[in-house]
C-alpha cells in the first residue's frame, strides 16, 4: 500500500511539475477560474439577499456551501482527474496501456491527468471556507467539524466520479452518459442548501448524494449536529464500496480495443 501512494504522490508531483513549466498559462489558469468562481459565489450573495432567510439558511451559509464544493472538485479535477478521461481512454483504446501497468490500476488511471484550473478551485474552497470562519467567530469545535467534513466530502465526491465514469465500460457513447450523470450529481450541490426539503432533500442525499458534498456539511458544522455528522460519514463509506465495486464490475466488461497505443 505504501508503494502504491508513494506512487501516487509522485504522479501528481510529476503532473504539477510538467503544468507549471508554462508558468504564465499556469497562474492565468489558476487565477481564471478562481475569478470566475468569484462571480458565481456574488451571484447566489445578491440572490440570498434578496430572498432572505430559507429554511434557516443566511447569505453568509452560501460561502461555506461553495467552499465545500469547490474544494472537493478542485481536489478531484486535479489530483484525480484522469478518472474523468476513462471514456476518452476505452473510445480510443489506450486504456489497454493501463492494464498492463504493475501498479495499482484505478490510482493510475487517476493519476494520469491534471488539470491546471482546478488548483484556482482548490484555493477558492479554502479562501471560503477562511472567511465563513471568520464571519461566524468559529470556534474550535467547528474547526474540527470542517476540517472533518472536508475528508468526508472528498471521499463522496471522488466515490460518485468513480461511478459515474466507471459507467463508460457499458455504454457506446460513454461521453454524453458520463457528462449527464455528472452533471446531475454535481448541479444540485451549487444551489441554494435550504432550498432542498421534504422529497428533495431525501432524494439528494440518498440516491444522488449531492447534498453530501456542501449543504449538509454546512448544517453540520453550523449547527454542530453529530447525529448528522455521523449519517454523512456511513453514506461515505457506503458511496465508497459501492464505487469501487462499479469500478470493478467496469473493468470486467472491457475489451480490448486492439489498437497500438502504448504511450506513457
Amino acid at each position: 500500500m505504501s508503494q502504491e501512494l508513494n506512487f501516487a504522490i509522485y504522479a501528481i508531483k510529476k503532473n504539477i511539475q510538467n503544468s507549471a513549466e508554462l508558468r504564465t498559462s499556469f497562474l492565468t489558469n489558476i487565477f481564471g477560474m478562481t475569478l470566475n468562481n468569484t462571480a458565481f459565489i456574488i451571484l447566489w450573495m445578491f440572490f440570498a439577499k434578496s430572498v432572505g432567510n430559507i429554511n434557516g439558511w443566511q447569505a453568509i451559509d452560501i460561502i461555506a456551501m461553495l467552499g465545500f464544493g469547490t474544494l472537493c472538485y478542485g481536489f478531484a479535477f486535479s489530483v484525480a482527474g484522469g478518472l474523468m478521461k476513462i471514456p476518452e481512454y476505452v473510445t480510443s483504446g489506450s486504456f489497454d496501456r493501463f492494464m498492463l501497468s504493475p501498479k495499482n490500476l484505478l490510482l493510475r488511471i487517476a493519476t494520469s491527468s491534471f488539470t491546471i484550473s482546478a488548483i484556482g478551485d482548490v484555493i477558492f474552497g479554502l479562501i471560503c471556507l477562511a472567511i465563513y470562519g471568520f464571519l461566524i467567530k468559529i470556534s474550535l469545535l467547528q474547526i474540527l467539524l470542517i476540517l472533518v467534513m472536508i475528508v468526508v466530502s472528498n471521499i463522496v465526491f471522488m466515490a460518485m466520479i468513480i461511478a459515474i465514469y466507471s459507467t463508460s465500460f457499458l455504454f457506446v457513447d460513454a461521453n454524453n452518459v458520463t457528462r449527464g450523470l455528472f452533471e446531475l450529481f454535481l448541479t444540485p450541490s451549487l444551489f441554494h442548501g435550504g432550498a432542498f426539503q421534504g422529497a428533495t432533500r431525501f432524494f439528494f442525499t440518498f440516491i444522488i448524494p449531492s447534498l453530501l458534498i456542501g449543504a449538509l456539511p454546512v448544517e453540520i458544522v453550523k449547527n454542530i449536529s453529530l447525529a448528522k455528522l455521523v449519517l454523512i460519514t456511513i453514506l461515505a463509506c457506503l458511496w465508497l464500496f459501492l464505487s469501487l465495486k462499479i469500478f470493478k464490475a467496469g473493468i470486467k466488461k472491457y475489451e480490448s480495443s486492439n489498437l497500438m497505443t502504448f504511450g506513457s
